[in-house]
C-alpha cells in the first residue's frame, strides 16, 4: 500500500442556504459572530428551530461531525507518516483538499470561523500555502489519486464484513479510496452509491463516522507497523 484516500462524504457542512438568510436566528447569529450570514456555517445546534423545514433536514447542519473526524484523521500516526490524504465531500457536492501538514483547531468555535473564511475566500489561509482549499469537484480526486479502488462504508446497503477481512482486503491495493459518511443520519445519495467498486459495512452494528474512524485509523497503523 502507497497511500490511503479518505473522503469525508456527504458531509454536513454547509453556509446558510438562501432560504434562511432572512431567519431571526440566523441574522442574530451572524451579529454575534460578526460574520455575513451568507458566510454563516449552518449548525443545528444554534440554527434548529430556523432549519427545521429544511429539505432533508435530518442529514444537515452537523459541522461538528466533520470537527471530530479531522481531529482524529490528522492527529493519527497514519498522517503523520503521509500515508493518509483527505479531502472532503460536502452536502451540496463540493470538493476540499485537506493538507497532510495541517492541525485543525481543536477548539469548535475557532473551527467553524474557519470554516466561514474558507466559503468566503476558497481557501485557508488566504495566502501563502493552502491548508485546505476548494477544488473541481469529485473528478479532481479520481484524477489526481488515481485510486485502484473505491469503496463505500455504509450501514444501509454495505455487505457485512469483519473489520480484520477489511483490512486484509484494503491492503492489497496500491492507493485505495475509501469512503466514510460524514453526516448524522440517513442513506447516501444515488451518486454516491454509484461511484463506489465495493459497498461494505463492518460488524453487524450502525456506528458513527468518529466510531468507524477510531477502529479504521487503529487497525491500519497496526497493520501498517506504525504502532503494535
Amino acid at each position: 500500500m502507497d497511500k490511503i484516500i479518505l473522503l469525508l462524504t456527504e458531509t454536513s457542512l454547509e453556509t446558510i442556504p438562501k432560504e434562511l438568510l432572512s431567519d431571526p436566528i440566523i441574522i442574530k447569529d451572524a451579529r454575534k459572530r460578526g460574520v455575513n450570514p451568507r458566510y454563516l456555517i449552518l449548525d443545528r445546534a444554534r440554527h434548529h428551530r430556523a432549519m427545521i423545514k429544511l429539505p432533508n433536514a435530518e442529514k444537515r447542519g452537523r459541522p461538528d461531525i466533520l470537527h471530530q473526524a479531522l481531529l482524529l484523521i490528522q492527529g493519527s500516526l497514519l498522517a503523520r507518516n503521509n500515508l493518509i490524504k483527505t479531502y472532503i465531500h460536502t452536502i451540496n457536492d463540493l470538493v476540499i483538499d485537506v493538507d497532510p501538514e495541517i492541525h485543525p483547531p481543536r477548539n469548535y468555535d475557532n473551527f467553524i470561523g474557519l470554516m466561514s473564511q474558507l466559503f468566503m475566500v476558497g481557501r485557508v489561509p488566504p495566502v501563502g500555502k493552502p491548508l485546505m482549499r476548494f477544488v473541481d469537484g469529485i473528478n479532481y480526486v479520481l484524477n489526481t489519486e488515481l485510486p485502484d479502488r473505491k469503496i463505500l462504508l455504509d450501514d444501509v446497503r454495505g455487505k457485512e464484513i469483519s473489520l480484520k477481512s477489511f483490512i486484509d482486503y484494503v491492503i492489497n491495493f496500491r492507493r485505495p479510496l475509501i469512503m466514510v459518511g460524514a453526516f448524522p443520519r440517513g442513506p447516501f445519495e444515488e451518486r454516491t452509491y454509484e461511484l463506489a467498486d465495493d459497498v461494505l459495512k463492518i460488524g453487524r452494528y450502525v456506528m458513527d463516522t468518529s466510531s468507524i474512524l477510531c477502529r479504521l485509523l487503529t487497525v491500519l497503523e497496526i497493520e501498517l507497523g506504525l504502532i503494535s
